[in-house]
C-alpha cells in the first residue's frame, strides 16, 4: 500500500495556535469522510455540585448552532447525507460529523460552527435536561447501569474525575442554568487541549489549510488547571443493592489500573483480552458461561486513559446463581494472577486482537476511531502499523506480571445489584 494513502500512517502536523491536528488517509476508495473535534470537556471537569454540566453542554451544543436551529441543522445534514454524533467521557468530550467525501469542506465548516457557535437555545436545554433525567432514572433502576454507578463510587473517592457517570443527580442537574453551560463551553471547548481528527482522501496540505480557515476564530483561551487525582480506594466491603421484581442479578468486580502511557500496557491489554475481552475466546465466556452455565453473559473491560485507569469484570446471572457467579469471576482473575497462560492461548488471543486492525480499516468510521485513539494519547503516527510487532514481543510472564499490577484483586471492589 502506498504510504501516502495508508490509514495506519497518521500525519501529525504542528499545532495551529494550540489546536492539535491529526490527518488520516481514508481506507481504500472510501466514499465518505469523518471529522472529530475533541475537547478537554469531560465529566471529570464538572464543577463541584454541578455534576451533569459536561453532558448537558455537549448534548445541547450539537442540537443547534450558528444560523441553524434544531430543525434547520437536522435538515441541512440530511440534505448532505451526513450525520453528527457526540460522546462524553471522564477526560474529554467529542463531536463527530460523517458524510460524503465530496462534501468534506462543508462538513468541516458545519463542525466548526457547532463547536464555536452553539446556540444553547432554552427549549433545547429543556429537552436535553429531560433526557438526562431519564438516564438518571435508568441508572437507579436498571441492574447493569446501577452496578456501573455503584462500582465507580466504590473505587474512587469524592473529587476523583472517574467517580461519576456524568449524568449527575436531580439536585445537581436542577442547579444548572444556561449561563453555567455557556461558561463551561467557553472554558473547555475553545481552550487548551483541543484536537481535530480528519479521515479523508484529501491531501494533508489542503486539509490543514481548510482546518485553519474553519477554526480561524478559535481562541486559545486560558490553560486548564490540572485535575486533582485523589488515590483510588484499595478494596472494601461488598456492596449489595436489592432491586426487587427483577429476573436477574448483575455481578461486577473491578479496581483501579494504570494509564495508557504505562510501559506495561501492551501486556495488560493482552491480559484483559484473555480474561474477558476477546469474544467467545476469553476465559470468562468459556468457563463461567459455557462450562459452568452460571451466567447469561460474562466479560471484562479495561479503561486505560490519560490520567489513570480501571478494570471491571461483569456477568448477569439468575438470582439463585449470583454467589457462585461472583466466586467464579474472582477465581478467573486470581488464576491469571497466579499462573502463566499457555503459549498456545496467548498466541490465539494475540492473533485475534491483531486481526481486528484490518477489519477496522474496512470503513471510514472504523479507521477514524483508530486515529482518534492515536491522536488523543499522543502516540506516534505509525503506532497502529507497529502495534502488531509490539504485541508479538509480549511473553506469558509479561502478561502475568501486568495482570498482578493492573488487575489486582487486592485493590478490587464487588457490587451485586438485583433480586438478591
Amino acid at each position: 500500500m502506498n504510504a501516502a494513502r495508508d490509514p495506519l500512517q497518521v500525519v501529525l502536523p504542528d499545532p495551529l495556535d494550540g489546536l492539535r491536528v491529526a490527518l488520516q488517509p481514508a481506507p481504500g476508495r472510501a466514499g465518505s469522510v469523518a471529522i472529530t473535534y475533541l475537547a478537554s470537556a469531560g465529566t471529570g471537569r464538572d464543577p463541584p455540585g454541578r455534576e451533569g454540566t459536561a453532558l448537558l453542554a455537549l448534548t445541547s451544543a450539537v442540537a443547534a448552532a450558528g444560523p441553524w436551529g434544531r430543525s434547520e441543522l437536522a435538515r441541512r445534514l440530511d440534505r448532505l447525507g451526513a450525520t453528527t454524533t457526540s460522546h462524553v467521557a471522564p477526560e474529554s468530550s467529542e463531536i463527530t460529523i460523517w458524510g460524503p467525501a465530496d462534501a468534506w469542506r462543508t462538513l468541516l465548516e458545519i463542525l466548526a460552527t457547532v463547536v464555536l457557535e452553539p446556540r444553547f437555545d432554552p427549549e433545547d436545554i429543556v429537552k436535553v435536561r429531560r433526557q438526562i433525567e431519564e438516564r438518571q432514572l435508568r441508572q437507579l433502576t436498571h441492574p447493569d447501569r446501577r452496578a456501573e454507578r455503584e462500582l465507580l463510587r466504590a473505587m474512587f473517592p469524592r473529587g476523583h474525575p472517574y467517580r461519576e457517570t456524568g449524568a449527575g443527580t436531580p439536585a445537581s442537574l436542577a442547579r444548572l442554568e444556561r449561563a453555567d453551560i455557556q461558561r463551561f463551553h467557553r472554558g473547555h471547548y475553545i481552550g487548551d487541549g483541543s484536537l481535530v481528527v480528519l479521515t479523508s482522501g484529501v491531501a494533508p496540505g489542503t486539509a490543514l489549510s481548510a482546518i485553519r480557515r474553519a477554526f480561524r476564530h478559535l481562541d486559545r483561551g486560558a490553560r486548564l488547571s490540572p485535575v486533582a487525582l485523589p488515590p483510588p480506594r484499595s478494596g472494601g466491603p461488598e456492596v449489595r443493592v436489592p432491586i426487587h421484581g427483577l429476573t436477574d442479578v448483575e455481578v461486577r468486580v473491578g479496581g483501579p489500573s494504570v494509564p495508557r502511557s504505562d510501559p506495561s500496557y501492551p501486556a495488560l491489554a493482552l491480559a484483559q483480552e484473555i480474561l474477558g475481552g476477546r469474544p467467545t475466546l476469553n476465559r470468562l465466556f468459556r468457563r463461567v458461561r459455557e462450562r459452568l452455565g452460571l451466567a447469561y453473559r460474562a466479560s471484562s473491560e479495561l479503561e486505560c486513559m490519560a490520567w489513570g485507569g480501571y478494570w471491571t469484570i461483569e456477568a448477569g446471572s439468575a438470582p439463585k446463581n449470583w454467589r457462585r457467579t461472583r466466586d467464579a469471576l474472582v477465581a478467573e482473575v486470581r488464576r491469571l494472577d497466579e499462573r502463566l497462560p499457555s503459549r498456545r492461548e496467548v498466541d490465539l488471543i494475540r492473533e485475534s486482537a491483531i486481526g481486528e486492525i484490518p477489519l477496522s480499516l474496512e470503513t471510514t468510521l472504523g479507521a477514524h476511531e483508530l486515529a482518534i485513539d492515536l491522536a488523543y494519547h499522543r502516540l506516534p503516527g505509525d503506532f497502529w502499523r507497529t502495534w502488531p510487532s509490539v504485541l508479538r514481543q509480549v511473553r506469558p510472564n509479561d502478561i502475568r506480571e501486568a495482570a498482578q499490577r493492573g488487575l489486582a484483586l487486592a485493590r478490587s471492589h464487588t457490587v451485586i445489584v438485583g433480586s438478591i
